[in-house]
C-alpha cells in the first residue's frame, strides 16, 4: 500500500516545486512579471531555467553565504549615509 502512495506523493512534490519555481522566475521577455503571470509564449520553455540559468533569473534569489552581500548592501549603503 505504501508503494501505491509513492508515484502520488512524488508528483505532488514536483507540482509543487514547479509552482514555486512558476511564481518565483522572472519573465525574460517582459522581466516585469513571473512566468506564472506572463503570457508570452516563451513562457513555456521556462518552467525549468533556475538549473540551466542559476539564481539569476530569480525574481526573489535565496538568502545564503553567496547572496548576503547583495541582500546586506541596501543596508550598510543606508548606514553610511547616516555617518
Amino acid at each position: 500500500m505504501e508503494n501505491e502512495e509513492d508515484p502520488v506523493k512524488k508528483q505532488q512534490i514536483v507540482d509543487a516545486r514547479a509552482r514555486n519555481i512558476s511564481h518565483n522566475v522572472r519573465c525574460l521577455e517582459c522581466g516585469s512579471q513571473t512566468i506564472e503571470e506572463s503570457q508570452v509564449d516563451i513562457v513555456v520553455l521556462l518552467r525549468k531555467l533556475e538549473d540551466v540559468y542559476g539564481e539569476t533569473i530569480l525574481c526573489a534569489p535565496k538568502l545564503d553565504w553567496q547572496t548576503a552581500a547583495l541582500w546586506l548592501s541596501p543596508v550598510s549603503n543606508q548606514f553610511n549615509l547616516f555617518l
